[in-house]
């Protein structure tokens, strides 16, 4: 009998497909529940509601954990009764009801990394939240909302007696002191509240009002249909996002505390002013309360401060319970290790040092996943990613370099630039032939998605990006075959990047040789994201890369590569600071093409439109200008491996990972539990 040889792509792709199919079947509820990425367009907003979870039943019996039992017999805490609030949310665990304890380990890659994994483990709590089909907004800390008939009014109902992790009300004091007293405060806040809670053209903020304990006013000054979207995602989240612990806070805050009392704090915390105090003490990470003694509604609170692991144990009045009455969550400690290389922090996980890891988890390495299936008694679940490109290019449109920027500027130029990378090869040598070649684009599944919009010059084709690049003017060559600019210097430059998102190096290998075919000479660097973001601010970055991530929730509220701005970077500095900000960045600043201005404006009107209709046509505009003028480039869309413990239940087999969606945090963490 003949063997049949095959590739390394084929057998990766094969025995990848394979482990997760197989940790499906053995892992699967009798009645798999899919969990495709977000999909509907926001609907019309007027008079909306959504309620938070099922009613709880009548004479439910709650139970808590051991642990904190314990403490109920110590006398340290009061009766589980008295911790959950009248009508607790009840969540339905995705296959059964949990057990109580253990310690889930997982990692990140700095000690302020505290998106990612954290996420997926220890959940966050947002005014509303993002159900579990990746897409449905519904209540979560306020219950419901509805609007006006002209969306200048949205009216939210907070779930009645809820308590911070330290036994305190919330209420929404908590809301007005974080919008008023912080957000408001020009020492603290000088810039005032974030593009989140503005609105129009004019960026006017939002206002605030408490009629009671448990009704929030916000009123804006044109219509603002699209700040439920806000109120799901980081903005909605504790402290820089919509609330705050007032009765923890306030003594931060000169508004509040003793003067005398309130410098001495500072002092003793040794900072210079009371702004750094209460940026320290209030400190959130990426939704998540991340200093010591801060209370949160989140089901795990930070409790040490360690060089090389942040500590989370359960919340005990967190308030939301299972079906059977037992007080979530079912861990009783949550271990953040801090593991700045990606290769010990994968050694760490193959060697089951690690249980869950899905942010750090990276195609190149499901053969090593492989291997440690059985010894380790792991599983795979391959999530559909949320990055519709793994690597999304920006050439700097208006880079200080007068001739780069003249040649970015051209559109031939960005078109011979994206049709002379292989991304096949891209797809094999960096994702194991597990992604899809294809530029950055919204899903198929999206409600803005129109067939072909994948497909714009992703076409191999260097004969034809070679002939684009002569027509363009750049037609004489060096000895060495390289291009030169007008002024006679060789056509190149150096692209900067984050190398915390492992994708990108490798990516960017790949497009020296690419661009050298071309005749450009490319320098790749990688830098800390600090660093990077004030290059980027100071119109220094010539060519910069970030992931592609985007999704209907995202979309609306944040244009991405669509325009230039509201966006990790964007592929014009200059422009953006014009748009967006204009007067507050003179020496940068510079008026951007009409097609732009046209972008921008339609951008503005999407915002305040009411009809979902209408807004769909001015999305596809927007879109459809992208496409045509291309100012960067997509390279693969790839799905996100999940590796963790196979005793790890209610994780769903499928689902939606990525930034737009806060990783796992819209199918309850809470709910995971070790199975025995």
């Amino acid at each position: 009998m003949a063997t049949e040889h095959i590739n390394r792509r084929t057998f990766l792709k094969a025995t990848a497909l394979a482990a997760a199919a197989a940790m499906v079947q053995a892992c699967a509820p009798a009645e798999p529940t899919s969990a495709p990425a977000p999909t509907k367009a926001p609907a019309a907003p007027t008079n909306t509601s959504a309620p938070a979870a099922t009613a709880t039943p009548e004479k439910m019996t709650f139970k808590e954990a051991p642990m904190l039992a314990d403490l109920v017999k110590a006398g340290k805490l009061p009766p589980v009764e008295q911790r959950l609030p009248p009508s607790p949310q009840v969540l339905t665990p995705l296959t059964e009801v949990g057990t109580y304890g253990g310690t889930l380990r997982t990692a990140i890659n700095n000690v302020n990394s505290l998106f990612g994994d954290p996420q997926a483990v220890i959940g966050t709590e947002l005014v509303l939240r993002i159900d579990k089909d990746f897409s449905t907004i519904i209540g979560g800390l306020f219950e419901s909302w509805e609007f006006n008939s002209n969306a200048t009014e949205q009216v939210l109902h907070l779930r009645k007696g809820l308590r911070w992790s330290d036994g305190e009300p919330f209420t929404t004091q908590d809301c007005l002191f974080d919008y008023i007293d912080c957000k408001g405060n020009k020492e603290l806040s000088p810039a005032g509240p974030s593009s989140a809670w503005k609105v129009g053209k004019a960026m006017t903020p939002m206002t605030m009002e408490a009629p009671d304990d448990y009704t929030l006013k916000l009123g804006f000054a044109e219509p603002y249909p699209l700040i439920t979207l806000r109120q799901c995602f980081y903005s909605g989240c504790q402290y820089g996002g919509m609330f705050a612990p007032k009765h923890y806070g306030k003594q931060f805050h000169p508004a509040y505390a003793d003067a005398a009392a309130l410098d001495k704090l500072v002092k003793d915390n040794k900072f210079e002013t009371w702004m750094q105090l209460m940026g320290a003490k209030m400190l959130v990470g990426s939704t998540i309360p991340a200093a010591v003694g801060l209370p949160g509604m989140t089901a795990f609170i930070r409790t040490a401060d360690d060089p090389d692991h942040h500590t989370y144990e359960r919340n005990p009045y967190y308030w939301k319970v299972d079906t059977s009455g037992q007080q979530l969550p079912y861990w009783d400690k949550v271990i953040v290790y801090i593991i700045a290389d990606k290769e010990l922090l994968t050694t760490r996980l193959v060697s089951g040092e690690l249980d869950l890891i899905g942010h750090s988890a990276y195609l190149k390495n499901m053969e090593l996943y492989q291997k440690s299936l059985d010894a380790q008694k792991l599983k795979i679940y391959m999530w559909k990613s949320t990055l519709p490109s793994a690597v999304l290019i920006y050439p700097q449109h208006t880079c200080k370099d007068k001739e780069l920027r003249e040649f970015f500027q051209k559109k031939d130029v960005r078109v011979a630039l994206s049709i002379s990378m292989n991304r096949d090869e891209i797809n094999d040598v960096v994702h194991f032939g597990l992604g899809e070649v294809r530029q950055w684009a919204m899903w198929p599944d999206s409600a803005y998605y129109r067939p072909g919009d994948e497909s714009h010059y992703v076409e191999y084709d260097p004969k034809q990006a070679n002939e684009l690049l002569d027509k363009a003017g750049y037609d004489k060559k060096d000895a060495e075959g390289y291009r030169l600019l007008p002024s006679g210097k060789r056509l190149g430059w150096l692209i900067e990047y984050d190398p915390e998102q492992g994708d990108i190096p490798p990516t960017l290998e790949l497009c020296i040789q690419y661009w050298k075919a071309i005749g450009i000479e490319l320098t790749i660097k990688p830098l800390n994201r600090s660093l990077l973001n004030e290059r980027f601010n100071a119109n220094d970055l010539i060519m910069t890369t970030w992931q592609g991530d985007i999704s209907d929730i995202v979309w609306p509220q944040n244009p991405r590569a669509v325009i230039c701005g509201l966006s990790n970077h964007t592929w014009a500095r200059a422009w953006e600071a014009w748009l967006w900000t204009k007067d507050r960045f003179p020496d940068i600043e510079e008026e951007p093409p009409q097609w732009l201005k046209d972008q921008f404006d339609d951008w503005m009107a999407f915002q305040v439109e009411l009809n979902a209709d209408k807004r769909m046509e001015i999305a596809r505009k927007i879109w459809d200008r992208y496409y045509e003028e291309l100012p960067c480039f997509g390279t693969v869309a790839i799905p996100q491996p999940v590796v963790m413990k196979a005793n790890i239940t209610n994780f769903p087999e499928m689902g939606a990972w990525g930034y737009s969606c806060i990783r796992a945090v819209p199918v309850n963490p809470e709910t995971f539990f070790f199975k025995s």
